[in-house]
């Protein structure tokens, strides 16, 4: 029995240093294999694009890109939300072999384009309302697309964009921006027996009122698709104006639909305007009234025909002297009704609303110019 419990010993004690060797040599080929090397996969829709090193890097040019869409956004708006509309995902992984990518080659791929932008290069003799009728795209499209060009003064060489890059991440913003607009006073009307009808003389001036205005707007890719009007609020009742007019017959504004040279709704008033997506202030030196396609327009009083036909961004127009230095417009007509040198009686019919040149819809722009300068033609209806 003594025998066998020294050979048991034995055993345990060779097993024991055995398995110590083999704890070390462990250690040994541990300490000596490489740490598992870490990366980011981004992914787009599920399918990876690229692997980087550095996962803050990924967050950092993602925020970049999304901040490029927020370029055109008036910097008072209030931003809601700014997503990708595709499915973005990033995730650790452990690599066998490195397959990272470099920065710049990253950045490249979130910033590739499906289809670049078009653009087409102004030649001589080329007007922006010729440009756009015969490459069959609306005036008012290339405007949008061309925010910063004058359409009435282009020239050889420039760049007009067709249509914007397709980018292959898309990216909505949706915002809201409060601005705070006029609100056009009314004019109220005494005749006056010693007036002649093209004379008035105001009794009281008029004062635009105020409302503040909330726009929710969405935008993808840097354009607008939806412009909602969330609220407005009256800050400052306007006060009425009162004008003495002379009995010969001029058109007046007689409802809050008729303006005596169109029947339709006011859609656009005189004088500066802010944009509700840029902010960017704009002079609009006319009054746009909506009406359907061919309603009657109408001379404002008796005068002499002085223009009636066709302006690239007016579109048919017609253009009345009525004399002592006073002249009507009458823009983006259906159709003409009267000839140049024909002279008009108040009243009488010059063409019909429609929505050529530089519209984007059916109205009548109407103004008024006083001695060579355009005045806000509600102190005339």
């Amino acid at each position: 029995m003594k025998t066998i419990y020294k050979y048991d010993k034995l055993i345990i004690i060779t097993l024991t240093v055995t398995l110590g060797l083999l704890l070390s040599m462990t250690n040994v080929l541990n300490q000596l294999l490489p740490e598992p090397t870490i990366g980011y996969q981004f992914k787009v829709d599920g399918e990876v694009w690229f692997v980087l090193e550095s996962e803050d890097e990924i967050h950092r040019m993602l925020q970049v890109y999304k901040n490029k869409y927020l370029n055109n956004v008036d910097d008072n708006a209030r931003v809601r939300s700014i997503e990708f509309v595709q499915d973005i995902e990033i995730t650790e992984i452990e690599l066998e072999d490195e397959v990272f990518v470099s920065t710049k080659e990253a950045e490249a791929m979130i910033n590739e384009n499906v289809d670049e932008a078009l653009f087409y290069t102004v030649v001589s003799g080329d007007s922006f309302w010729m440009i756009a009728e015969e490459s069959n795209i609306a005036i008012s499209k290339l405007m949008e697309l061309n925010p910063g060009m004058n359409p009435e003064r282009i020239w050889p060489g420039n760049k007009i964009m067709f249509a914007p890059a397709d980018p292959k991440l898309d990216i909505t913003v949706r915002f809201q921006n409060t601005l705070v607009e006029p609100v056009e006073f009314v004019t109220e009307y005494v005749k006056d027996n010693s007036l002649y009808a093209s004379q008035r003389v105001t009794v009281k001036d008029g004062v635009e009122g105020q409302m503040r205005v909330t726009y929710d707007i969405t935008m993808v890719n840097g354009y607008s698709t939806s412009v909602e009007v969330l609220n407005e609020e009256v800050l400052l009742e306007p006060v009425t104006r009162v004008v003495r007019v002379g009995t010969k017959r001029t058109l007046t504004r007689s409802s809050q639909t008729n303006f005596g040279v169109v029947t339709g709704r006011l859609t656009s008033g005189f004088g500066y305007r802010k944009d509700p997506i840029s902010g960017v202030r704009k002079f609009h030196n006319a009054i746009d009234i909506a009406a359907p396609r061919g309603t009657p327009v109408y001379a404002y009083t008796n005068g002499k025909v002085v223009t009636a036909g066709w302006g690239n961004m007016a579109g048919n127009y017609v253009v009345i002297d009525h004399g002592s230095g006073l002249r009507t417009q009458y823009l983006h007509l259906s159709s003409i009704s009267v000839r140049v040198g024909q002279t008009v009686t108040a009243g009488q019919k010059l063409g019909g609303v429609g929505s050529t040149g530089y519209s984007t819809g059916n109205h009548l722009d109407f103004s008024v110019i006083k001695n060579g300068v355009a005045v806000n033609p509600l102190l005339y209806l």
